[in-house]
């Protein structure tokens, strides 16, 4: 009797869990909900591309689409953008790329995995792991680790041949001191300007 007891409450805990599991569309709703209702925020950015060479910064993102990158690793260079223009500074080699982009793009991350079916690969009591795979798309395979609240601390971005980045947010801020000079770049006098590198064929 005891031992039909035991089987029962363990089935019904099984059962319990598994009613209550999220899938992995959920967990992306919930990253994006979660990123919908971020305005403004701050913290340690580390980029490893797949030959192995990492950057790492301080960065500060307000909505919408303004963000300020610092890198330590490389010293000095900057990625910036008001959300109008993007600029890209590298002092070793005193270049500056500014690029106009389009204002009807938007929408960051949460609208890059729009489309994607999303398969949950691991539940924790401090968050998700889910993975992203289409085959027709640029990047073929994305793998999030969000936290217990949805928020996305690591991204990893994969081609099909192999090739693409790894993206992990640490020492995140979600009330930072904002101001709008942040996103808007003063390009250094002995700097040669490079205009829209990303429209050259």
């Amino acid at each position: 009797m005891k031992r039909y007891i035991v089987h029962v409450i363990a089935c019904v805990l099984v059962l319990s869990s598994s009613a209550f599991a999220l899938t992995g569309e959920e967990a992306v709703r919930g990253m994006q909900q979660r990123l919908s209702a971020v305005s403004r925020i701050s913290g340690v950015i580390s980029i490893t591309y797949a030959t192995g060479e990492t950057m790492t910064g301080s960065f500060v993102y307000a909505r919408p689409n303004k963000l300020h990158i610092k890198f330590s690793n490389p010293s000095g260079k900057e990625v910036v953008t008001n959300g109008r223009k993007l600029w890209v500074y590298s002092p070793s080699s005193k270049i500056c790329g500014s690029q106009d982009l389009d204002p009807g793009l938007s929408g960051g991350l949460g609208a890059v995995v729009n489309g994607y079916p999303a398969i949950m690969t691991s539940q924790r009591s401090d968050g998700y792991t889910v993975k992203l795979k289409d085959d027709t798309k640029h990047y073929s395979e994305i793998q999030l680790g969000l936290s217990r609240d949805f928020f996305p601390e690591k991204m990893v971005f994969r081609t099909s041949d192999g090739k693409g980045f790894t993206i992990i947010l640490t020492n995140i801020n979600f009330s930072p001191r904002v101001i709008d000079s942040f996103f808007d770049f003063n390009v250094p006098s002995n700097c040669q300007v490079v205009k829209n590198p990303l429209n050259i064929k």
